[in-house]
């Protein structure tokens, strides 16, 4: 029975080793019947009767060896070949086991990359959408600041041709040619309004008129300039040094050799701050 379980075993793993058998059963088994049955079986019967006649003088077909002993050894073959195939399905099956398992481990990791890219995708989508609502929000930012250094860029143009422009005064018989930096203030003094000339005081404390028949035309001339410090009088920002309440009394001081000190009113000096501040945000000092 060792000799002929040998070649089964044999003749089983190479048709198990067979890929194309190995998926094809309704191939593999009759095949495998065919060869491990009635050839080998009739292998078996061969040598066995050869054995017996050649070593013991025995001829088993005048016995009952066909009828009992042989179909025993032929059940034996079946039976093994059934042993192989039952461990074969119970390895596949074993197999089919593992590898679910493995497939099932597999799936969840996968799941869980997926899971963990979701979130990573989901997390960097919220950063660039913080991202780019501050873009937006700078970009908006940037615009108003454009808007509003436009608007400043402007208003120094502005200012800038008005400072460059030139007008005549007149002092006593002669005329002069002044620029407006050279100016501390306009005002009306008693009877100016008759002559429709507006007198002028300039930093170096030289007085004179110009040929200009109200204060409210000079304001119009450089609107970006001169203050209005009442009725009588423009001042030239320029020309203003410094201003501040002394006993209650609201002074602005001028540039100059004289330093003159002017009284203003509390309206007039609290709207000249308010200008002072607008200036501040145009032109802000420069940090030591």
């Amino acid at each position: 029975m060792l000799l002929a379980i040998t070649p089964v075993a044999y003749v089983v793993y190479k048709l198990d080793a067979s890929t194309y058998l190995g998926q094809n059963d309704k191939i593999r088994y009759p095949m495998q019947f065919l060869v491990l049955v009635l050839l080998l079986g009739a292998i078996a019967l061969r040598v066995v009767y050869k054995i017996y006649l050649a070593l013991f003088g025995v001829d088993l077909q005048k016995r009952d060896y066909f009828e009992r002993d042989f179909v025993v050894v032929m059940f034996c073959l079946i039976m093994v070949q059934f042993y192989y195939a039952f461990r074969r399905e119970r390895i596949r099956n074993n197999f089919r086991k593992k590898r679910s398992k493995v497939m099932q481990k597999w799936l969840l990791q996968k799941d869980e990359q997926i899971k963990t890219q979701e979130r990573e995708h989901n997390e960097l989508l919220m950063h660039y959408e913080h991202e780019l609502s501050e873009l937006k929000s700078r970009k908006q930012r940037l615009r108003a600041n454009h808007d509003r250094l436009s608007s400043h860029e402007i208003r120094l143009q502005t200012c800038l041709k008005e400072a460059t422009q030139q007008f005549e005064v007149m002092f006593g018989a002669l005329n002069e040619t002044v620029r407006i930096p050279q100016v501390a203030y306009f005002h009306l003094k008693e009877g100016s309004a008759k002559s429709k000339l507006v007198d002028v005081r300039l930093l170096d404390g030289r007085e004179g008129t110009v040929d200009i028949d109200s204060l409210a035309k000079i304001e119009k001339l450089w609107p970006n300039l001169f203050f209005r410090a009442g009725r009588g009088m423009l001042i030239q920002h320029m020309a203003i040094k410094d201003q501040y309440r002394d006993e209650g009394d609201c002074i602005v001081e001028l540039f100059g050799e004289s330093n003159e000190r002017l009284k203003v009113s509390v309206e007039a000096y609290d709207r000249l701050l308010e200008i002072k501040r607008e200036w501040m945000r145009i032109l802000p000092e420069d940090e030591d």
